[in-house]
């Protein structure tokens, strides 16, 4: 058996109109246009509205008798109205029991009615209220959000600069001098690995002007194509001490 197919609540939707808003006919501008904007009165659910009505009527002005003033407390109002159809509904299950065919049992029923009304209607004057607490809560949690978002940030930011400030400290004294070719930003020599601090620093890596450091960095990086025994004791200790150097600030990211 297959498995059992979804169905939906809604109705399936108008094919007539569908079949009209086509890509061609869209493209071709074939399409029906939509309809204007409702601008005197419109029917919904079988009763007619006005367009400058209000979004929550009066009760006057849809037939209702008012049973409390207009200046009232809200929620003492919705505690007496609830147990009004309390006491309203033990007066309808008393009449049931005695005369179930008596004319007070329509009247009661009429008055349990007009009760839920007036319930109804003091619960939707709380919407404006609820929409404009419902906004205050997203924009808060919005809030909140963007808050951790850029305290996490900050964290990171942090941590990254004291792993580069590790990685700084963490360098040898004893490092071989680099020249930066035309000095550096002051006219003198960079000192260590990281030559001056805040003077472009790249071409004194790529550009060595010792004859020393050239054949090191050939035998460094093409190790394949040179023989070992070629290259001298003192250039060897030097090539060791720059790989052991990055390997400790490879280490220290890490």
């Amino acid at each position: 058996m297959g498995e059992p197919q979804q169905v939906s609540a809604l109705p399936p939707p108008p094919m007539q109109y569908i079949k009209d808003y086509t890509d061609e006919n869209i493209r071709k501008g074939l399409a029906p246009k939509p309809p204007p904007p409702i601008r005197d009165s419109y029917m919904m659910f079988g009763n007619q509205f006005q367009c400058d009505d209000l979004i929550i009527r009066p009760l006057e002005s849809q037939g209702i008798e008012r049973l409390h003033p207009k200046q009232f407390d809200h929620k003492r109002e919705l505690k007496k109205l609830n147990m009004s159809i309390l006491v309203n509904f033990l007066d309808l299950l008393d009449i049931l029991i005695k005369s179930p065919g008596s004319i007070k049992r329509e009247e009661k029923l009429e008055d349990i009615k007009l009760l839920f009304v007036h319930m109804h209607h003091l619960i939707n004057e709380y919407r404006p209220h609820q929409a404009r607490e419902t906004l205050r809560v997203m924009m808060e949690v919005q809030k909140r959000q963007r808050l951790d978002t850029a305290e996490r940030f900050q964290k990171h930011l942090e941590r990254v600069g004291e792993m580069i400030q590790g990685c700084l400290t963490s360098l040898p004294d004893d490092l071989p001098q680099m020249e930066v070719p035309g000095g550096s930003c002051d006219g003198t020599k960079s000192a260590g690995l990281m030559g001056n601090i805040g003077c472009p620093i790249g071409p004194a890596l790529r550009h060595k002007t010792e004859p020393m450091d050239v054949e090191v960095a050939g035998a460094s990086c093409m190790v394949g194509g040179h023989d070992d025994k070629a290259i001298s004791p003192p250039k060897r200790n030097t090539m060791w001490d720059k790989d052991a150097a990055m390997c400790s600030i490879i280490d220290e990211i890490a």
